[in-house]
């Protein structure tokens, strides 16, 4: 962390305020015991432009003040939090998630009180909890039988929930006419109809806070039939993890589940979670601890569509990332990318020949330049992982995988490489669940 906090002390050089290492490692612990987010996993890069942002928040509000006196002030935080986090999302994201939710609704009204409580948190401007409200009505699920409660640490986000207006990119993943049926045209963009609006409550909350499992149990009424909690516990730290799964076992109902991220999936602690649908997960039960775990990955239905998936209000994956290349050899057993051959001014192109000419300062370059101006990219990503590997970096090697798999899911090489780093280390039981994901993976394509 050191050489990467003075880099960024070097790129803000020249700032109104000037930021010291140590003062990216200060604010770095304090988001991380607020809200857990683990610095390293994100990118320094992430913090800093969080604390450029919240600053100039601050300036236009407060006016223009030194850095100690804004870290003072009670307010500075929440505008960090706001910052660090993104709360972009879209309409039916993973469609097979809903086509499982359904499921997992009309077996619970089967039994008392045939009355069912769900949760999304976080829930970005409410995308995930009105896809939820607009899916369970679709296949004919009483509204008065449903709740949905919408969770989230951002005001800002839960502010846009409430007002429920979004643009047309919120809809990239929707099929058929669920936009014009759910939805009303106006000048600044689609409303929210009232009849799935009124399933959906807001609560703006602290997932890690030690009053989040009282008052989300409070607001319900109960516990959660079905959490969808997904893309949040990825870029957390190991402590703020465990802190959130036991929160989960606190409001999830006995026969409930937890739905997660498709780069979740295999850190979900094996002893208290097993497989119930994709990405999905019940209570481990004694009888079921030591019986094979279902393959991951399998639909309980055909999907509609696929689709990748951005964090909901999670900070992105970063592009701050500090690489070291030498030619890059595939991991042992991995299978290759299945992609186009680059052109010869493509990011990836730039940057292999680059490394196989010799060049491995320019191959650093091109790679950091393509994701500081282009954002996250699988294939760079994957490249730098390579890279990373065979100078054994098997951390930063690991970090990297585990970006490409939250932006394609469905990368078969990637998953691979992860599986063999987890049978590096002697995790065979996550080893498993990743060539699981893989074979998964596999069949899709083929099938596709």
């Amino acid at each position: 962390m050191k050489s990467r906090h003075r880099d960024a002390h070097t790129a803000l050089c020249g700032d109104d305020i000037p930021l010291a290492a140590a003062t990216i490692d200060r604010i770095a612990q304090a988001l991380s015991t607020v809200i857990g987010l683990d610095a390293e996993r994100v990118g320094t890069g992430t913090i800093v432009r969080a604390i450029r942002t919240a600053t100039k928040t601050m300036a236009a509000t407060e006016g223009a003040a030194s850095l100690e006196t804004l870290l003072a002030h009670p307010t500075f935080q929440q505008h960090l939090i706001e910052a660090v986090v993104v709360s972009e999302s879209w309409f039916l994201r993973e469609p097979r998630i809903f086509d499982h939710v359904v499921a997992v609704v009309r077996r619970q009204l089967r039994q008392p009180p045939q009355q069912v409580r769900l949760l999304s948190a976080p829930c970005a401007a409410g995308e995930e909890a009105y896809s939820l409200a607009l899916t369970l009505l679709d296949a004919g699920v009483p509204a008065e039988r449903f709740e949905i409660i919408a969770a989230d640490i951002s005001a800002a986000a839960i502010t846009s929930g409430l007002r429920g207006v979004y643009r047309e990119n919120a809809f990239r993943a929707t099929v058929g006419d669920v936009q014009s049926r759910w939805f009303t045209a106006t000048p600044t963009g689609w409303k929210v109809d009232n009849r799935i609006a009124k399933q959906v409550r807001f609560l703006e909350i602290n997932l890690l806070g030690s009053d989040a499992s009282g008052r989300l149990l409070n607001e319900a009424g109960g516990a959660f039939d079905l959490i969808c909690c997904r893309n949040l516990m990825i870029y957390l730290t190991a402590t703020a993890r465990k802190q959130i799964d036991e929160t989960l076992g606190r409001i999830l109902a006995e026969n409930g589940e937890v739905i997660v991220g498709a780069a979740e999936a295999v850190i979900m602690p094996t002893s208290r979670w097993q497989p119930s649908g994709p990405l999905a997960f019940g209570r481990r039960t004694a009888s079921a601890a030591d019986s094979p775990a279902p393959k991951q990955g399998t639909p309980t239905r055909p999907p509609r569509s696929t689709t990748t998936r951005h964090p909901a209000l999670q900070p992105t994956p970063s592009s701050d990332v500090r690489l070291r290349s030498v030619p890059p050899p595939p991991p042992a057993g991995a299978v290759p990318p299945k992609k186009p051959e680059p052109s010869p001014s493509s990011p990836v192109a730039v940057a292999e020949q680059l490394a196989n000419s010799g060049d491995i300062e320019g191959a650093i370059a091109s790679c950091q330049r393509s994701l500081e101006q282009d954002g996250p990219q699988p294939a760079v990503l994957f490249l730098a992982a390579m890279l990373e590997q065979s100078l054994g970096h098997c951390d930063e090697a690991e970090r990297l995988l585990e970006k490409v798999v939250y932006l394609e899911p469905r990368n078969e090489a990637a998953l691979l490489a992860l599986a063999l780093a987890a049978g590096r280390r002697g995790d065979t039981a996550l080893e498993r669940r990743y060539r699981r994901s893989a074979a998964a993976a596999a069949t899709h394509s083929s099938g596709s």
